[in-house]
């Protein structure tokens, strides 16, 4: 009946019970570990092993805001509303001193940035702070700086200095408080401060307003008053020149003995835009005809004659004639009579036809030289004209300069007189365009500190810094979290993980395989032990070592728990305990300790004498530690041990040697060189890369011949707890005696 296959905890099929048995995987000290990306399974786990570390760094951080809030001085917060307006009531449509624009954009049009920035500004501030008299409450105190005011600097915030230390001034510790909200696609601003009394918070929101609408007012008349005086100015001046040019072309007419000339010349440019017109025309018709009787000359046809209708009426009649001609041509010859008579009908209108041409050409050429005579009459008498129009042109240039001077002067002047008349008026009307919408009212609710947001952004920032410690701790530990980071650190399989027993299963646990068959843990150790022999094989594989990188790590358990399991199995085991220096076994077995392997190995007893049986299981041999007064390395290191396990493995179906921990000892590096495998036992919360790394590379110098891994005492399950415990429910494994019975016929 053939073996079934035998499988490790990773699904990894690791052979049967055959003639060729797997290869054993070797350590290889130079490889590198294999660096796999995180995965969220990798991520859950590290947030699972570093929950503390999280959860430490959240109540710190949670510790820290709530004491940073309770040394924060208490602010309240006064705001009121504004509404700016392009243009305040009008009261009369004349005389405004300020360009207003048609466009509409709160918060990019010059006219309210323009405002806001004015409500920020350096010379407001310290209007309201000389009203209120807020230096005092402005000024820092003297005494040192407080924890918040150390924290703000560790992180480069708070270097403010007082004004006595010339650094910031009361306007802009002011302005730190002020804020200035424009309300997007509106004409509203909100205007806040922030001030550790209420009733001053709401005097500076109402002084701002107040004294804002002043600024604006005031602003608008110092304006208006710039105005008048300019144009006061400009009149004056205009006044002058328009005097001296009335004087100049008085003088000027009297000198030269001019009455009147007409100042535009009306009636000249009038001649001359007809005399142009005229000219203008008859081109036009010069060229035509040109080129009429051009085109006349060069192909003997054009529009005019193709529609005449004696030329068209001859054209159609040749056309007739000569169709008749060839369809005739057809029945008779040339010489027939109708023939020729047809043919001298066609002669007679070609001639026609040639008459009419020569008739149109003539026509056209008379039209051409009329037009151009036409042409050249009007040409010479507009240039005589032209030079009549400039000499009288030149006459008058003086006099129409002095004129146009005169007229410029008194429009500006006339149009100075209007405007100044106007803003006089206007400036004594002016507006405000500023309006209350919503009024400061007196705060009542505290603005900061706000504990609930300050609890939140300090449970938050914790909870990410903590994320940020975890995986940095993670990144420095070097141990082994999982039996997979094992696998990628030394190439060797993990052959079985053995859940925690508890404190119930504790005292059972060295023989639990025995006592307790039905146990999770207990069938661990069966899966473990099946590994073991399906992967080592039959031929030259049946001394193993047991030994672990540490003390405490469960090896002398996992020693007893094989050696019981394949005792089930029908096999004769030999258990040697060679952990001279803190031997285990004999109790771990229940056993007396008389004489064992010391004595043997000291020449003081033979191997038959420090053999005996394991009474509760059958087809178990153990070999106790004995005397264990002599040194264990020079002891171990005696040929008569080399004698023993050759002995043994020809009497045994299997020899299991329960060592000491390799870390400090040479005990296992001796004894491995004996075996022909090698197990090593890591208690999962206690596995060190480093520390297995070096123990590995000591056994392989040895010889490599560790097979692979047991991980003890996880955390994790190895086998569902509750479909093991329903699937074996009133199921008793058997206790195998002398026969020996194959794992076949177990698991039937």
């Amino acid at each position: 009946m053939p073996v079934p296959i035998v499988q490790d905890t990773n699904n990894t099929q690791l052979g049967t019970q055959a003639a060729n048995p797997v290869l054993i995987p070797t350590f290889d000290a130079n490889a590198a570990p294999v660096q796999n990306d995180l995965s969220l399974h990798d991520i859950l786990g590290i947030l699972g092993r570093r929950k503390k570390t999280i959860i430490a760094t959240m109540l710190l951080a949670l510790l820290s805001a709530l004491l940073l809030t309770m040394m924060t001085k208490t602010t309240y917060r006064a705001n009121a509303t504004i509404q700016i307006e392009r243009k305040g009531a009008e009261i009369v449509g004349f005389g405004q001193t300020e360009k207003v624009s048609d466009t509409f954009d709160s918060l990019n049009d010059p006219f309210f940035r323009t405002r806001y920035e004015a409500l920020k500004s350096r010379r407001l501030a310290n209007i309201v702070i000389d009203d209120l008299n807020l230096e005092q409450s402005l000024e820092p105190k003297a005494k040192g700086p407080s924890l918040l005011t150390q924290l703000k600097s560790m992180i480069g915030l708070g270097k403010e200095k007082s004004s006595s230390g010339n650094t910031v001034s009361y306007a802009d510790l002011f302005s730190k408080k002020l804020l200035i909200q424009p309300i997007d696609k509106t004409q509203l601003v909100e205007i806040v401060y922030e001030s550790h009394s209420p009733e001053e918070a709401k005097q500076v929101v109402s002084s701002i307003i107040e004294n804002f609408i002043r600024l604006q007012i005031e602003t608008k008349n110092e304006t208006g008053e710039y105005a008048k005086n300019f144009l006061a100015d400009q009149l004056k001046e205009t006044r002058e020149k328009l005097i001296a040019a009335e004087e100049a072309l008085v003088k000027y007419s009297n000198d030269k003995g001019i009455l009147g000339i007409d100042p535009t010349q009306t009636r000249h440019v009038k001649k001359l835009e007809n005399l142009n017109a005229a000219l203008v025309t008859a081109e036009i018709k010069r060229t035509e005809a040109e080129s009429l009787y051009r085109q006349m000359q060069r192909s003997g046809s054009v529009s005019t004659v193709l529609s005449n209708p004696v030329i068209t009426s001859l054209k159609a009649l040749l056309v007739k004639l000569d169709g008749d001609y060839q369809e005739k041509l057809k029945t008779f010859k040339p010489n027939y009579p109708d023939m020729q008579r047809l043919q001298q009908q066609i002669n007679n209108a070609r001639g026609k036809l040639k008459t009419e041409m020569a008739t149109i050409q003539r026509s056209m050429r008379s039209d051409y030289l009329a037009a151009k005579k036409q042409e050249d009459s009007l040409r010479a008498d507009l240039g005589g004209f032209n030079k009549k129009l400039h000499k009288l042109q030149d006459n008058s240039v003086d006099y129409n300069t002095l004129k146009r001077e005169v007229d410029t002067s008194g429009q500006t002047y006339n149009a100075l007189l209007k405007r100044f008349e106007q803003v006089n008026v206007a400036s004594a009307v002016n507006t405000s365009t500023i309006r209350i919408v919503d009024p400061v009212v007196t705060p009542h609710n505290k603005y900061r500190p706000n504990t609930k947001i300050n609890l939140l952004l300090g449970l938050l920032s914790g909870f990410i810094l903590g994320l940020g410690l975890a995986f940095v701790r993670e990144a420095l530990d070097k141990s082994v979290k999982s039996d997979e980071d094992l696998k990628r650190l030394t190439g060797l399989p993990v052959l079985a993980t053995i859940p925690h027993a508890g404190r119930l299963m504790a005292k059972r646990l060295p023989k639990i395989v025995c006592k307790v068959p039905n146990a999770p843990v207990a069938e661990a150790y069966r899966i473990l032990s099946a590994n073991i022999r399906f992967m080592a094989g039959k031929q030259n594989e049946r001394v193993m070592l047991v030994t672990s990188v540490s003390p405490e790590e469960g090896k002398s358990t996992t020693a007893s728990n094989i050696a019981c399991s394949y005792a089930q199995m029908g096999m004769k085991v030999l258990l040697i305990d060679a952990d001279l220096r803190k031997p285990t076994l004999h109790k771990k077995l229940q056993i007396p300790n008389k004489s064992g392997l010391g004595d043997f190995l000291a020449g003081e007893n033979d191997l038959v004498g420090v053999t005996q049986p394991v009474k509760d299981v059958d087809g178990l041999y153990a070999i106790t530690a004995g005397n264990t007064n002599n040194d264990p390395v020079s002891l171990l290191s005696h040929e008569r041990m080399a004698y023993l396990t050759s002995q043994a493995a020809t009497r045994f179906d299997y020899v299991i040697i329960d060592t000491p921990p390799v870390k400090g000892f040479a005990d296992t590096l001796i004894l491995t060189s004996l075996a022909s495998s090698t197990l090593l036992v890591a208690k999962e919360d206690n596995m060190d890369s480093r520390a297995i790394k070096h123990t590995l590379e000591q056994l392989t110098r040895v010889k490599n011949n560790v097979i692979g891994f047991l991980i003890a005492d996880s955390k994790k399950a190895a086998i569902d707890k509750k479909y093991y415990s329903k699937y074996y429910q009133g199921t008793k494994l058997p206790m195998l005696t002398g026969k020996k019975v194959n794992l076949a016929q177990l698991s039937s």
